[in-house]
């Protein structure tokens, strides 16, 4: 008895994670002592990959990395614009969790601000 088999070849997907894009971060650093309205800013773009994404200290330790005049991380305080329009103060992980759910175009826009460079509007 002849017996005809078909075989399918089947392409199995990859298991392996895909990667996922990198956070842009984009930090304004109100320089110390400026007086214009609105303040003078120094301005970075730096990319965080998105396994650290969530870690504050990694964030801090990257901004001192970017901005040479701060010179370590505990020397200035970071905050994020809310949808009031309001600068939010943040210093852990569980802040910045809170503040990536309102990044809405890609972009985590942070504000820099070193010990000198005025007053805060912190909530």
């Amino acid at each position: 008895c002849d017996v005809l088999v078909f075989l399918r070849a089947v392409r199995i997907p990859d298991l392996q994670p895909r990667p996922t894009m990198s956070l842009t971060v984009k930090a304004y650093l109100e320089r110390p002592g400026a007086q214009t309205t609105p303040p003078e800013h120094e301005i970075r773009r730096f990319a965080i990959d998105p396994s650290v994404s969530s870690s504050y200290d990694y964030l801090s330790r990257k901004v001192a990395q970017v901005f040479p005049c701060l010179s370590e991380p505990g020397n200035f305080q970071l905050f994020w614009k809310d949808g009031e329009g309001d600068l939010v103060s943040f210093s852990s992980d569980e802040e910045l969790l809170e503040a990536l759910g309102f990044v809405s175009d890609g972009i985590f826009r942070i504000y820099v601000k070193a010990p000198g460079s005025g007053s805060s509007q912190a909530t």
